[in-house]
């Protein structure tokens, strides 16, 4: 692999040399045009609208991109720092799911048309994800490979930094999402989940150009309501009054029994340390220009993007060259190069530390809420410690384009994504309980491809005829090392050494630190084939077929291959009835069968071999009386043999249009039904594991999403409007269960055929028993009203019992709510009159629930302040209040039925909202200059996360985790203000 690294490189310097030989030529313009515009949109095209590419040819064959477009040139001017924040609201069918505003998380999430199975952790969302290819390159993620040597999904172990903050929008051409088969099919069973297609911007021949971009701002610090001690001793009060014993009065927490305090009962002014107005900056610059043979373009961009609270943030540093060159009119050569680095400032919390080291201390005692005290925390964190986050980035492509003949042409392309994941930390031990600790983890990822593609393209008569075909060879593999190093000799010493004396046999022995150390490597092949072909009839008809071969590694031997097929027509109504008030209005169809490739080769091993030896509290234990070991995965499950591919079916009716009077629209109606998922369900006691994965669960996806257009023309007062809207809803449904289960209990959830996959199952709270003599007694045999077995006693939650039987257990909860919203969608205006332009997005998300365990933690103090695990972690924004303290009952909190349990519907809540989500004025300066060297010269303000408007009690409806809770512990989406400008020359 690294010779073909090296290879590469090779050919980028020797096209170097050959670009600047060929600059300023002006013969062979006609050849350009006439060999290659045939199949290839023209740069001029793509300048002057660059949100209305509808069809790029990669290289000779002809990929299909749909309707739904993102605005790039209107949200280049926000400080957006991954694709996921870019396509929130700005397009049909996509739902973004975010549980902390700290910017570079990993934590942020997206989907296409809903998902192809529940999301019972986290590796389960990853297998919904869409995949993202960049100028043809199938991008590759980190694995999942890290979650089996957790003992806490909070958050993967290394850098955990989003690959897809390394895009600037300024360096791309346009955005679409990919949705139903027309469209997806061609990229193979990686699309299944849908494609989001960037193209970024290209070489181009004239006269060079220079383009300078940057902003400046700041985020803000969010609006509190802070609470100290006296809060809390009053919240807690009434509950002692009425429920508690002398005994439990007698442990009463020792920081809120001594009122002259002054850490507790003082000013709650630790905000100040917290929170901060942070700076954020971004400059950029491209150089572009050459001849009609041969031209280029050079990108480079530095950001820094910053939260408001706990000092987090993100440098991006980026690079990028792209070169076409036509040596010959029967060949055409295209490369590029983009190169980047991450740098990450994580977040400080207890939480993440915690399950970093799998160590909990003693959470009797929260932070004190004092500035002198937290000030003396981050001095021993930021002055001791180093935590070190590191991601860089390689893209490269290198095709061949070649024309045949008149009507026949081939390309070939080479195709790589190199990317590094490194972490690098020391904690001390002031912070660590006396036990310092630290850590090393370096991951990569790598996915070399090589495509060939050849087509043909016929007339015939009032038709034509397109053909084509293709064969690839897709190459994939994945490691990491990471090492846990714990009780160094003293703080002053931060890495890990060794004796280093190659003539010992334990030269690698550690010297003063006990070291743990995990390795894991998978790697992947896909070989795929596949030929389609179009008809178009000058009525404005158009039909296609496409079928496949893919062979993947990641199945066993003897499912290795999977044939899958799609079908589309299109029609020009407009073209029958002749109406002069459209410019088309087309109506389409398509149906389509995709495979779907795992994550990991979990399916492909069988029965398999495990080294974690431990038990569900601790993942990481390797040996058994010191001896390392290997044994069968009891605790993850067994997989067996003939494992078949799952697969989508997938129907997609459209119909749009486009009037005369600048109106246009879309509308879609899918049904997308997945098969064969492979699932973990129970299995025999006896045979010492705790699930078979079976395979043979379906859900159903059913929808629409419809896109409304309007353009208005600038009048006579130089007035113009240019506006888009776009909604979306999305329900699913179990269909089916593996070996005919009807319903399955899987921790927290209830999957039941014929209901929801993201369905809460929940108890329903019907009030509270005022006093022992309220609980409900049998009348036959004077049995008491139980939960899970124990008396209920006054104090006690008023829970339905669903079946009658007086005790209240999992028979009686219920599926309800979703997870996922219903309905979600986006709207933008653009007004510009004169040199000035005003835009907005609003975005929004309808008919979705949250818990809400931020609450349910405050009222469950009793279990909270006693817990060992990371569920009894209260960060230093435990002072801060997000919740209505007179909206809850008054539970007996010591009272063994749990009554604050997070699951059920009294923390239940509607978790819809609308949000002004960006808002820019600016003014073009262009006339203004009147100068012939500067061709653009533009100026603005833009405002971000302005406004919010929820039904939601809690902090922000947006910010949930996989499973729909809230709980509190993610950054908040600050308020950010920028001023910047753009310049072309």
């Amino acid at each position: 692999m690294k010779q073909l690294y090296t290879q590469f490189f090779i050919v980028f310097v020797w096209l170097l040399p050959s670009q600047v030989m060929a600059r300023g030529e002006s013969v062979g313009s006609s050849v350009f045009k006439e060999s290659f515009d045939t199949y290839n949109i023209s740069q001029k095209d793509t300048n002057e609208n660059p949100n209305a590419l509808n069809v790029i040819k990669i290289g000779s064959t002809k990929f299909k991109l749909s309707n739904d477009s993102v605005a790039v040139k209107e949200l280049a001017k926000y400080p957006l720092t991954s694709l996921q924040q870019v396509l929130k609201g700005a397009t049909s069918g996509v739902y973004v799911q975010q549980s902390s505003g700290e910017p570079g998380t990993i934590k942020e999430n997206m989907t296409i048309r809903g998902i192809s199975r529940p999301i019972l952790n986290a590796k389960n969302f990853s297998d919904n994800k869409p995949l993202v290819i960049v100028n043809g390159i199938p991008l590759i993620e980190d694995p999942n490979l890290v979650y089996d040597i957790q003992n806490s999904e909070n958050t993967p172990v290394g850098a955990a930094t989003n690959i897809f903050s390394l895009m600037d929008l300024d360096n791309i051409q346009s955005i679409h999402v990919l949705k139903d088969p027309s469209t997806t099919a061609i990229y193979g069973p990686r699309a299944a989940n849908g494609v989001i297609y960037v193209t970024t911007k290209n070489a181009s021949s004239g006269d060079r150009r220079i383009s300078i971009n940057g902003y400046t701002g700041f985020a803000t610090p969010p609006s509190l309501y802070t609470i100290n001690a006296e809060f809390e001793r009053d919240f807690r009060q009434p509950f002692y009054d009425r429920y508690a014993t002398e005994a439990q009065k007698a442990t009463y927490p020792s920081y809120l029994s001594d009122s002259s305090n002054v850490n507790y009962y003082g000013p709650s002014n630790w905000v100040e340390e917290y929170y901060r107005t942070t700076p954020i900056y971004s400059l950029n610059g491209s150089l572009e220009g050459g001849g009609d043979r041969s031209n280029f373009r050079f990108f480079a961009n530095h950001m820094k993007n910053a939260n408001s609270a706990d000092d987090t943030k993100l440098k991006r540093y980026m690079g990028a060259f792209y070169v076409n060159m036509i040596p010959t009119t029967w060949l055409k050569v295209t490369g590029n190069i983009q190169l980047g680095r991450l740098e990450r400032g994580r977040n400080r919390s207890l939480t993440e530390r915690f399950a970093e080291t799998n160590f909990v201390p003693d959470l009797s005692t929260p932070f004190a809420p004092n500035k002198s005290l937290y000030s003396k925390y981050l001095y021993e964190y930021d002055k001791k410690s180093f935590d070190d986050n590191i991601n860089t980035s390689l893209l490269g492509l290198f095709s061949l384009d070649f024309r045949l003949a008149k009507d026949l042409n081939f390309m070939s392309r080479i195709s790589m994504d190199y990317n590094e994941n490194r972490r690098d930390l020391f904690w001390p031990s002031t912070l660590m309980t006396y036990n310092n600790y630290a850590s090393n983890y370096f991951g990569y990822n790598e996915r070399l491809s090589f495509d060939n593609v050849v087509n043909y393209r016929k007339e015939l008569g009032e038709g034509s005829i397109y053909l084509e075909g293709g064969f690839s060879v897709q190459a994939d593999k994945q490691k990491y090392n990471y090492i846990q190093a714990y009780r160094g000799p003293n703080d002053y010493i931060k890495i890990n050494k060794v004796s280093g004396d190659k003539n010992k046999a334990e030269y690698l022995q550690s010297i003063g630190f006990i070291p743990y150390l995990y390795t894991d490597k998978t790697q992947h092949r896909l070989i795929s084939g596949f030929l389609k072909g179009t008809y178009s009839h000058d009525s404005g008809f158009d039909v296609s077929a496409l079928f496949r071969r893919d062979g993947s590694s990641l199945y066993q031997a003897s499912k290795r291959w999977f044939n899958s097929f799609a079908f589309d027509a299109k029609y020009d109504i407009n073209k029958l009835i002749g109406s002069d008030g459209f410019d088309y209005l087309k109506a389409s169809a398509s149906y389509g069968r995709m495979g779907n490739l795992p994550l990991s080769d979990m399916e492909a091993a069988g029965l398999q071999y495990s080294s974690a030896l431990g038990w569900d509290g601790n993942k990481a234990v390797l040996s058994y009386n010191g001896i390392g070991t290997i044994s069968r995965p009891y605790s993850f499950g067994w997989v067996g043999y003939d494992i078949p591919w799952s697969y989508q079916d997938v129907i997609n009716l459209g119909l749009s249009l486009q009037t005369k009077s600048n109106f246009g629209a879309n509308i879609e109606y899918y049904q997308k039904q997945s098969h064969n998922v492979l699932f973990p369900i129970p299995t025999v006691a006896e045979s010492g594991y705790k699930f078979e994965y079976s395979s043979g669960m379906a859900v159903k996806n059913n929808g629409v999403d419809l896109t409304l257009n309007y353009s208005l023309p600038a009048d006579e007062n130089k007035l113009s409007w240019n506006s888009s809207f776009n909604i979306s809803y999305n329900t699913n449904q179990l269909t089916k269960l593996p070996k005919g289960f009807d319903e399955l209990v899987v921790g927290k959830n209830k999957l039941k055929v014929g209901e929801r996959v993201d369905a809460y199952w929940l108890l329903e709270n019907q009030g509270i028993y005022a006093n022992d003599l309220d609980v409900p007694v049998r009348g036959d045999d004077y049995k008491i009203m139980t939960y899970n077995g124990v008396d209920m006693k006054g104090g006690d939650p008023r829970w339905l019992d669903r079946n009658n039987d007086f005790d209240i257990n999992n028979d009686d909860r219920k599926l309800m709510g979703n997870i996922l919203p219903k309905w979600t969608g986006g709207f933008m205006n653009q007004f510009t009159y004169k040199n000035f332009d005003l835009s907005f997005l609003l975005y929004f998300n309808m008919k979705r629930d949250i818990l809400n365990q931020n609450a349910a933690r405050y009222y469950d103090f009793v279990n909270v302040s006693e817990s060992t695990s990371l569920a009894g972690v209260r960060e230093i924004t435990y002072w801060e209040k997000h919740f209505d303290t007179d909206k809850y009952p008054l539970y007996n909190p010591w009272s063994s039925v749990s009554p604050y349990q997070v699951e059920q519907d009294m923390f239940l809540e509607d978790g819809s909202f609308l949000k002004l989500k960006n808002l820019s004025l600016g003014y073009d300066l262009t006339k203004v200059l009147n100068n012939k060297k500067v061709q653009r010269a533009y100026v603005y303000v833009t405002g971000s996360n302005l406004l919010t408007i929820t039904k939601y009690s809690g902090r922000d409806p947006e910010l949930v985790n996989y499973y729909g809770y809230d709980t509190g512990a993610g950054l908040g989406l600050d308020k950010t203000f920028t001023l910047g400008f753009k310049l072309d020359f």
